[in-house]
């Protein structure tokens, strides 16, 4: 019998529930009550199936910041760590999902944006797990940064200008792969398939745009 409903026959072992539930639970309550893991099978069958919510273009997340095909592809390797790193940031935040994720990403969008008109002054994502999510990656740019300068000490360092841009980009990328669910992960699932099995500081592949 399912463990969530108690009426219809259990076909599907749900790792959230670490039960078996029926398919009709499976599919009305994911990341609706049910706060799936990534690795379940049926989740990420279901995330590759579900179109995304369509995104109004007046609501496109820093209209005045452009960030064109070149500017990614000359800040790959940015690009690249910022995905992974924005990505363990929420893994490691227990109850974080995309709204988080995306939260965390305004606020230091925010930031940034601040420091660029000459202030210093830190935004912060107003609920405690995006918070949290905020400062892991907030954390884990810095040592991109300090790692870079060390590396690349005969050129000129990170802007924070090409930061912003990277940040921007995954915003509207987030926008794009929301589900709408309470619970849902449709944007971390696919930076998960985005990012490299690689140590990131390895010869990575490109990200298809």
């Amino acid at each position: 019998m399912c463990k969530r409903c108690g009426q219809r026959r259990a076909r599907r072992a749900c790792p959230a529930l670490k039960a078996d539930i029926c398919a009709i639970c499976c599919g009305t309550e994911r990341e609706v009550s049910i706060s799936c893991p990534l690795e379940c099978e049926y989740l990420r069958e279901a995330h590759l199936r579900e179109k995304p919510l369509p995104v109004d273009a007046k609501n496109v997340a820093h209209q005045d910041i452009d960030v064109t095909e070149e500017f990614l592809r000359r800040h790959n390797e940015l690009l690249l760590y910022s995905i992974y790193s924005l990505l363990q940031a929420a893994l490691r935040t227990p109850g974080a999902v995309d709204t988080d994720a995306l939260a965390a990403l305004d606020a230091i969008i925010k930031t940034y944006r601040t420091a660029e008109s000459g202030l210093i002054y830190e935004s912060r994502a107003e609920n405690m797990v995006a918070a949290a999510v905020q400062r892991a990656f907030s954390d884990s740019l810095a040592e991109y940064k300090k790692i870079r300068a060390e590396r690349e000490s005969s050129v000129a360092p990170l802007r924070d200008k090409e930061i912003l841009g990277v940040l921007v980009f995954l915003s509207r990328f987030g926008q794009q792969n929301l589900n709408g669910r309470p619970k849902g992960r449709l944007f971390l699932d696919v930076l998960r398939r985005m990012t490299p099995q690689q140590r990131i500081d390895e010869r990575a592949p490109s990200i298809i745009l």
